[in-house]
């Protein structure tokens, strides 16, 4: 499976070319460009000059993402060349949340998908992961702006999430109707909906019991002989 940046960023809270900041309600126009992409090197030249100097004198550097998403407004917009969007959209600005977080609060599907894509490995969960972003989508949590194929002909979901902005790359796995079930059992143990399963019992019949002494000799007794059998 293709290596996917899973979550790429929020919305900007300013246009990217001009930095005015977007006023509520504003129509702002967002699209996913290739890292590789000229208008990613020109917005971010600051940045990127800042990295290559670090690197140079040995300091560690972030891996650069596949995918970036950039947000304008509507002027800027208008003025810009094609940059090889992926997918473009636009949408109303809205504000993000700075109500803190319940720490005691049950995990739900969105956080369930959010821990998800931030922990080690997303990959090694991407069923349960396209699963909780569908069942988003069904909710309308989540809006699919594109559908595109990797280089290895992985597909993958670009959602938004329609009160935050931000922007998921959610790779198809492909299940089949006989895997969904499993799937879901999953998921519901994340959640805590259901009981992980119990290990399987030991065989008592597998377990050995104590060794008999050996004779005064050191050697080990003799096997009793048929006879003495019950």
């Amino acid at each position: 499976m293709a290596r996917i940046d899973w979550n790429l960023r929020s919305r900007a809270r300013a246009c990217m070319k001009c930095a005015r900041p977007f006023a509520e309600k504003e129509t702002v126009r967002s699209g996913v460009v290739p890292f590789e992409s000229p208008l990613v090197a020109e917005l971010f030249a600051e940045k990127l000059a800042e990295e290559a100097a670090a690197a140079a004198a040995g300091q560690p550097v972030k891996a650069h993402p596949e995918y970036v998403r950039l947000d304008f407004c509507e002027d800027c917009r208008e003025a810009l060349p094609d940059p090889g969007w992926i997918s473009v959209w636009k949408g109303p600005y809205v504000p993000p949340e700075t109500a803190p977080e319940d720490p005691l609060r049950k995990a739900t599907p969105e956080t369930l998908l959010r821990s998800l894509l931030e922990g080690d490995d997303p990959a090694a969960h991407a069923a349960p992961i396209y699963l909780l972003a569908v069942m988003l989508e069904r909710k309308r949590i989540l809006v699919e702006r594109a559908l595109r194929n990797a280089p290895d002909g992985t597909l993958v979901h670009i959602y938004e999430h329609r009160r935050s902005g931000d922007i998921l790359l959610i790779a198809d796995p492909r299940l089949s109707d006989a895997e969904i079930p499993g799937v879901q059992e999953e998921i519901e143990r994340l959640l805590g909906l259901r009981p992980a399963p119990a290990a399987p019992a030991a065989d008592a019949a597998a377990i050995p019991g104590p060794a008999a002494p050996p004779d005064a000799d050191g050697a080990p007794p003799p096997p009793p002989s048929p006879s003495a059998l019950p």
